[in-house]
Formats: C-alpha cells, sequence, structure tokens
C-alpha cells in the first residue's frame, strides 16, 4: 500500500474510532441514572385567562430531587430555570373556583413538559401549594377625565369615551359605579392653545389590591381640552372668622366679635381646582383667623387684622374683594377683672 493511501485509511479509523467512542459514551451517558436537587420556579396559569385567575400569579420558588440520566436532569433543570408554567385544569390542579392545596410532586409527576425529559421527580420542597382561582367579569367603562390643577375652556373629549376593563368579580362587588381615570399634570403645559395628550388609564385607587389581576383595553386615551390656566379662582361669598387665644389670655380677657364681625365677605382665592373644590363641596372649611396671643390687645371696642388665613394647601389669598387693606375685624375686649388697669403686653 501507498504511503499516502496508507496514511489515509488511518486518518479515517481514527475518525471512525472517535465517533464510535462518543456515540458509546452518550448512550452510556443517556442510560447511566444519577440523582441531583435542582432550583428554580413554577407560575400557574388560568386554564381561560378570560374568564379566570389564580393566585399566586407570581414565580413560586421551588427545589426539586430528581432522578435520571445527566442529560434528562439538565433539560429539567433548563425548564425550572425558565419558569415552567402549570395551567389550572390539568396536571393535578383544579380549576373550579376557590381556594385549593395540591402537591408539587403529584403535579410535576405528571406534566407532559415534565414527563417529556424523562427525569423522575422524587421529591419537592415546599411539598404543597395552595392557590386560589377566581372569576374575571368584563364591562364597557367611561374614561373619567381628571385635570386637578387646571382651568379649561368648552369640552374635554377622550378618545376612545369608552374602554373594556377585566377584573375579578370580588373587586367589582366592592365597589359601585366603575369609572378609569385619565389624569393630567398640565404644569408644564402652555395656557391658551389646544393640547392633546396621551394618557396612561388608572382604576380607581380602591381596587389596587387588585391592580395585577386587572386589565384595561386599550389601556392609553387621548385627551384633547383647552387649558386656560393651571389655577383656578374663586370668590368665597362668605369666611367665618375664628379667634384663637391661650388659656391664660382667655381667662384674664373677655373677648366678643361685634356685630357685623363675623365673616369676612367676597374673598378672592386662587388654586388648583381640586383644592378649590374642596372648598366649594364644603369638605374643607376655610376660616379667617385672629390670635391674640399675637395681636396688642386693646380695651374696648377695636379693629383687629386677620392673623393668617386657614385654607387647603395650594390655595391663596387674592386680596379682600374690593379692598386692597388688610383685612380685619372689630372685636370688644374687656378685663373679666375689672381691677385690671391695662393690656398684658
Amino acid at each position: 500500500m501507498k504511503p499516502a493511501a496508507k496514511w489515509r485509511s488511518e486518518v479515517m479509523n481514527a475518525i471512525a474510532a472517535a465517533i464510535i467512542a462518543l456515540l458509546i459514551w452518550a448512550y452510556a451517558n443517556d442510560r447511566t441514572r444519577e440523582t441531583a436537587s435542582v432550583a428554580g420556579t413554577v407560575r400557574l396559569a388560568p386554564a381561560d385567562p378570560r374568564v379566570q385567575f389564580v393566585e399566586p400569579s407570581t414565580a413560586v420558588s421551588l427545589a426539586v430531587d430528581v432522578r435520571g440520566s445527566r442529560r434528562a436532569i439538565e433539560a429539567f433543570e433548563d425548564l425550572l430555570r425558565t419558569g415552567l408554567p402549570l395551567a389550572t385544569g390539568g396536571d393535578g390542579l383544579s380549576a373550579e373556583p376557590g381556594t385549593h392545596a395540591a402537591s408539587l410532586r403529584e403535579v410535576l409527576a405528571v406534566n407532559p413538559t415534565v414527563v417529556a425529559t424523562g427525569a423522575e421527580v422524587m421529591r419537592v420542597r415546599p411539598e404543597s401549594l395552595r392557590f386560589e382561582v377566581g372569576s374575571l367579569v368584563t364591562e364597557q367603562v367611561p374614561i373619567a377625565v381628571v385635570l386637578p390643577n387646571s382651568a379649561v375652556r368648552g369640552e374635554i373629549f377622550a378618545d376612545p369615551q369608552v374602554v373594556t376593563v377585566t377584573l375579578p368579580e370580588a373587586a367589582r362587588k366592592s365597589i359601585g359605579a366603575l369609572s378609569v381615570d385619565a389624569s393630567i399634570d398640565t404644569k408644564n403645559l402652555e395656557a391658551g392653545k389646544p393640547q392633546q395628550i396621551d394618557v396612561e388609564l388608572r382604576l380607581p385607587n380602591a381596587l389596587d389590591r387588585w391592580k395585577e389581576l386587572c386589565r384595561i383595553v386599550p389601556p392609553r386615551a387621548r385627551i384633547s381640552f383647552e387649558l386656560l390656566a393651571s389655577s383656578s379662582e374663586y370668590t368665597a361669598p362668605s369666611i367665618a372668622v375664628r379667634i384663637t387665644l391661650s388659656p391664660q389670655t382667655a381667662n384674664r380677657w373677655d373677648v366678643a366679635l361685634a356685630p357685623g364681625s363675623e365673616s369676612m365677605k367676597d374673598v378672592l382665592l386662587t388654586g388648583s381646582r381640586s383644592a378649590i373644590e374642596s372648598i366649594t363641596t364644603g369638605a374643607f372649611t376655610p376660616a379667617a383667623v385672629i390670635d391674640l396671643d399675637e395681636t396688642q390687645i386693646k380695651i374696648g371696642t377695636a379693629d383687629y387684622p386677620v392673623t393668617f388665613w386657614r385654607l387647603p394647601e395650594g390655595v391663596t389669598l387674592v386680596k379682600k374683594s374690593g379692598n386692597a387693606a388688610p383685612a380685619s375685624a372689630t372685636l370688644r375686649i374687656m378685663p373679666r377683672d375689672p381691677a385690671t388697669p391695662t393690656a398684658p403686653k
């Protein structure tokens, strides 16, 4: 045999021997059974996500002792590493509404994806899993546009005006009329111009505990409006006058508001629309406060300026309408002890 031919023959024999050895190793590796402990997660999924939810909805961590070939164990480990989905209504998991408990070893042992790996599930920690299956309801819900710090001209338009909301039945029963909010911060918008804002839609805060189980379709809306100003003005017809004084001052002086000084008339206020609305709806009661501990007391009848205005946060006094001077009220102050000759200050 020629040297070249002999060399080629030896090379081919060596390659063939290597391939045979590799096949034998792969066969032996696939047939050799061993035990290993692997960790990962599973995630529960409802049988029909359109009408049901399952809790916990987050990934569940577990450790599993498995037996099988190295290849089978590695395939099983890959499943857990990526998060193995487990659907209710199969794999030993009930799809009936209510709270259930399932043996994780039994669930994994019959799971088709796990069975396909060839790995045998020996033990799972934790051993069992409690889960809840609940019903979902779906309805058409209007969009409520919220512009808490703004005044607008004309109508506010939302596109779309109605969205589809899916939420747990228990969540729906917990509230009355349902709407989704399109809340807009206008502080960086230019007043006097038409605006079109793309806004993420949000459910009421009362549904926060079910937030992860609620869906809004579409999740965003385009709101169109003409911004007049980022604040509102309001003329309060009457704001009551209140007097504050320490117990020591009250023991020494008899204080009374003169007739006609019980309130301030036509007080012009400015602030965010929501804060102004808290006054107009009666949710917040403003007051003009005269603090006699901060004021020089005069015996008899005299005018006393307002020390401070009790107003909602963000609301300020523009002026006392029709009178730019500091607002004041007339008080009659007399000593409780007639022998008191002067004021205590």
